[in-house]
C-alpha cells in the first residue's frame, strides 16, 4: 500500500521542522552571547589595567554598595499628598524610592506632621494629620 501524505503528516513534519530551526537558532544564540561575554571581560581586564586596579574588582571583601539611582527626594506637600493616599497614611521609604535622608529631614523639621518608623534597613514614614 503506498502511503499517503495527508494534511496532517505536513503539519507534524513542518512542526518537527520548526522546532530544529528553534533549538539551532538558540544555540546560535548562546554561542554568540558566550563570545561576547569573553570580549568583555577582556575589555574589562585591560581597562582594569590601564586604571591600575585588578580586573577582579577588588578582595570580595565588605559590602557592594548599590549601583541603582538614590532616591526620589520630594518636597513636604508631595510627600504628605503620597502617605495620604497610602494604606494607614504610612509608606516603606525604600519600596517606594524615597531618598532616605530627605525624609528624615522633612520629619525632623516636622515632628507633628511626620513620624518616621520601621526597623532596620525598612524604614518607614507615617503622615499623623
Amino acid at each position: 500500500m503506498p502511503t499517503e501524505v495527508t494534511s496532517l503528516t505536513k503539519l507534524q513534519e513542518l512542526e518537527s521542522q520548526i522546532a530544529n530551526l528553534r533549538d539551532e537558532a538558540l544555540q546560535e544564540l548562546k554561542s554568540r552571547r558566550a563570545e561576547l561575554l569573553q570580549e568583555l571581560d577582556g575589555i574589562e581586564a585591560q581597562m582594569a589595567g590601564l586604571n591600575g586596579k585588578s580586573a577582579g574588582g577588588g578582595t570580595g571583601r565588605g559590602r557592594k554598595r548599590s549601583s541603582g539611582a538614590p532616591g526620589k527626594s520630594l518636597p513636604l506637600q508631595e510627600l504628605k499628598e503620597l502617605l495620604a493616599g497610602a494604606p494607614g497614611k504610612s509608606v516603606g521609604i525604600r519600596q517606594e524610592g524615597l531618598d532616605l535622608k530627605s525624609v528624615k529631614t522633612l520629619a525632623t523639621a516636622n515632628p507633628g506632621l511626620l513620624r518616621m518608623g520601621g526597623k532596620g534597613p525598612w524604614p518607614t514614614v507615617t503622615l499623623l494629620k
